[in-house]
């Protein structure tokens, strides 16, 4: 028990290391993917002259969604309550969560208009979502991609079982569901956060 009990405090910073150094590496990942997704923002505008904002988001959005590839950085997400500042990754595989927020495959981006879906740890690999269970409602997420800015209020917070894909449902505005394991250490549960969006903004394009 006392060498199980040594590893596991070994486990845990080893893994909080690992997660440092890849969000370091990620934030310049980031800046680079926003920089090299100017030219398709573009593109999509430039073939949108006098549609309004939210039509300009949801195209930008597929545009990007299409061309997603697994562990690509695709925005960053800010949770000031609970001190998240973090860039989010394509996909859940064990690669992409070391890394620290992943985004399911299966869920729409931001701006599409249905419920953007993530995925983080509590414990290991920098443990993102450790203090989820502490937000509540009204609560500020916000989230950046490469196209918008997007900024949802918390609408619930909640403990639900593993198989409960209602979670990824459209609920019937747009949204953001955060998601991890509860209790820490333990998969048999899961704590949801959804917010609502309540502000989205296209990012500033030349000639727009």
């Amino acid at each position: 028990m006392i060498v199980t009990g040594f590893c596991v405090l070994m486990i845990v910073p080893g893994s909080w290391v690992v997660g440092y150094i890849a969000q370091r590496g990620l934030d310049s990942e980031f800046d680079q993917e926003s920089a090299s997704a100017m030219a398709i923002n573009q593109s999509v505008v430039d073939k949108m002259q006098g549609a309004a904002e939210v039509e300009k988001l949801r195209e930008l959005a597929k545009a990007f969604q299409r061309q997603l590839r697994s562990e690509q950085t695709i925005a960053r997400l800010e949770i000031p309550r609970i001190g998240v500042n973090a860039v989010v990754v394509e996909g859940t595989t064990d690669g992409s969560l070391r890394k620290g927020i992943g985004h399911l495959e299966d869920t729409p981006l931001p701006g599409i208009g249905e419920n953007f879906s993530l995925a983080g740890d509590r414990v290991l690999y920098g443990a993102p979502f450790l203090n989820l269970d502490d937000l509540s409602e009204g609560d500020e997420i916000s989230v950046k991609t490469t196209y918008g800015m997007f900024t949802y209020s918390v609408v619930s917070n909640r403990i639900t079982v593993p198989e409960d894909t209602d979670i990824l449902k459209f609920p019937g505005y747009e949204a953001i569901t955060l998601i991890t394991c509860d209790p820490p250490w333990d998969t048999s549960h899961r704590l949801i956060v959804q917010g609502k969006l309540v502000s989205a903004e296209l990012l500033d394009i030349p000639g727009n």
